[in-house]
């Protein structure tokens, strides 16, 4: 049964290597804004979500139709602009939304409601990234192989100036899993998707203004 878990929880994993994703989020004072996104997914996987049935298994829209499904889903949320072309092994999507409110965003980036929080009256802006400390050592070296070469970023325009923090589960601080500047208004962070994925503890990207 444990053989049977990890081979599910590999597959999961696989098909996250297979996608680095880049995105810029502009939040005004109202909690309206835009976001700039573009993700990068393996042509191989590309073609696995195309087939019937097999959408559900992807964690990013394929194509614009699916993208579309996505944002007309969500009350308040716009598709402005849509286009891919390729790069070498990667199809790459790029795509701009409008949101009208804090709801929209949050409901956008994180359909379950647990991952990332917005709280337009407390000034904060929460990215909760998952640990996976339990994960076997063949399993990690296995992980840490597919997704090499693929990255996760960042950009944020804040309405006022931003200060950062990373913090535990207990809300300690703790280390910076990529690497991050904040200047006034503005912040950058970056880390490989490895990294993210295969950190030892859960963390929380604590970001107010």
């Amino acid at each position: 049964m444990g053989k049977s878990l990890a081979a599910a929880l590999a597959c999961v994993f696989l098909c996250f290597s297979c996608i680095g994703t880049g995105s810029s989020l502009r939040l005004r004072a109202d909690g309206s804004g835009t976001i700039q996104l573009e993700y990068r997914l393996a042509k191989e996987l590309e073609r696995l979500g195309k087939l019937d049935g097999n959408e559900r298994w992807l964690p990013v829209p394929v194509g614009r139709a699916d993208m579309e499904r996505t944002v007309n889903r969500v009350e308040g949320l716009r598709l402005v602009s849509f286009s891919s072309r390729e790069d070498g092994k990667d199809l790459v999507y790029s795509a701009r939304l409008d949101f009208d409110s804090p709801e929209a965003l949050t409901a956008f980036l994180d359909a379950s409601g647990r991952l990332v929080r917005l709280d337009m009256e407390q000034r904060r802006l929460a990215f909760t990234f998952t640990g996976a400390e339990s994960a076997e050592t063949g399993f990690r070296e296995t992980a840490a192989s597919a997704f090499s070469g693929y990255t996760f970023s960042l950009a944020l325009s804040m309405p006022a100036a931003v200060s950062l923090r990373w913090l535990d589960e207990n809300g300690a601080e703790t280390r910076n899993p990529g690497t991050a500047s904040v200047n006034g208004t503005a912040l950058d962070f970056s880390a490989a998707m490895a990294d993210l994925v295969l950190l030892e503890k859960g963390c929380i990207m604590e970001i107010r203004w």
